[in-house]
């Protein structure tokens, strides 16, 4: 393994924009008195941070911005400590986009080629059928705490990400739902404003119908013209998307959302020592240097001759307790 070149990324966005100033947030809610769960999150500094960290080209930042919403939007569904991986693999020119969201409201991503040269439409509803592709998985693995794991997949439909996340809950997990998840671009590329929804019907309950009706009030390219462009809180998204179209929104609690990875040199560590003591010995003879970098936040960990030579010693090491 040895050194990767990395250019440093672009400055941060402007703190004084507006979007910077509401703060993105999860705000979950139901319909007063119908069988119906909503759950509207704003990620415009989320998404705006993992386009700086992978400098990405304008069709991966809409993929990562509607990425992080959809993965966010996923993990609020059950425990309050689960954390949902979500990935999007296709045949496209993007290579396949992996989120790794909490219902903390922690949430990172990366896009495999985060450089790719194709168009995003400013203002308007981007397509990223032609840069996710049409065909490859949908995949989802929830972690609910206690070593508890469930996953599912499905396959790409529409290369759109929210649309193929909303087809993969009904079929796979078999909830009715209606998903919209986007974001615009400043005339410099950088995400201007980026929020999504998911309306589900509640288990054994009849509210299909107005998930339908919902569906009809988000689905192609109606859940940007609502927002109008400008930035709004989780609750300014329900009332601007929603109003009391589908009944009185009653918000049940809401939520900060941040950028976090949790990588450290200690876990890059681990990662090398994966590698065996005979891939070890010979990075030591061949670079006496090895350098681990983060696919979701592009932090970069060297390891010496020195540090090399402990984990291999540490990998050589006999488990279990001394005889």
């Amino acid at each position: 393994m040895g050194r990767t070149e990395h250019s440093n990324p672009a400055e941060p966005a402007d703190p004084a924009d507006p979007a910077d100033r509401l703060g993105d947030e999860i705000v979950r809610a139901v319909i007063d008195g119908r069988p119906v769960r909503i759950v509207a999150v704003t990620t415009t500094a989320v998404a705006r941070e993992a386009a700086r960290r992978h400098q990405a080209g304008p069709a991966a930042s809409i993929a990562l911005a509607r990425g992080l919403t959809a993965g966010l939007l996923l993990a609020t569904l059950t425990k309050d400590d689960e954390r949902v991986t979500l990935q999007v693999l296709g045949d496209g020119p993007l290579g396949g986009l992996t989120v790794d969201a909490t219902a903390a409201g922690t949430a990172r991503a990366y896009v495999k080629h985060p450089g790719v040269a194709l168009a995003a439409a400013s203002g308007a509803r981007a397509s990223l059928a032609a840069a996710v592709g049409r065909t490859g998985l949908v995949s989802v693995l929830r972690d609910v705490g206690l070593g508890e794991t469930f996953s599912g997949r499905t396959s790409i439909a529409s290369g759109e990400i929210d649309e193929d996340v909303e087809r993969y809950l009904e079929a796979s997990e078999q909830i009715v739902s209606a998903m919209a998840c986007d974001a615009t671009l400043a005339p410099d590329g950088t995400i201007a404003f980026a929020a999504g929804i998911l309306i589900q019907a509640l288990p054994g309950s009849d509210g299909a119908v107005r998930v339908a009706a919902a569906r009809g009030l988000i689905a192609d390219g109606e859940f940007l013209k609502a927002l109008g462009g400008g930035p709004r809180d989780g609750a300014g998204v329900l009332g601007a998307v929603l109003g009391d179209q589908l009944g009185e929104i009653k918000i049940l609690d809401r939520r900060p959302v941040r950028f976090d990875c949790p990588c450290s040199r200690a876990r890059a560590g681990t990662s090398l020592a994966l590698l065996g003591e005979t891939e070890l010995a010979a990075m030591i003879l061949d670079d006496g240097r090895a350098e681990v970098t983060c696919n979701f936040c592009r932090a970069h960990y060297e390891f010496d001759e020195a540090a090399l030579e402990i984990i291999r010693r540490e990998t050589a090491r006999p488990a279990g307790p001394p005889s």
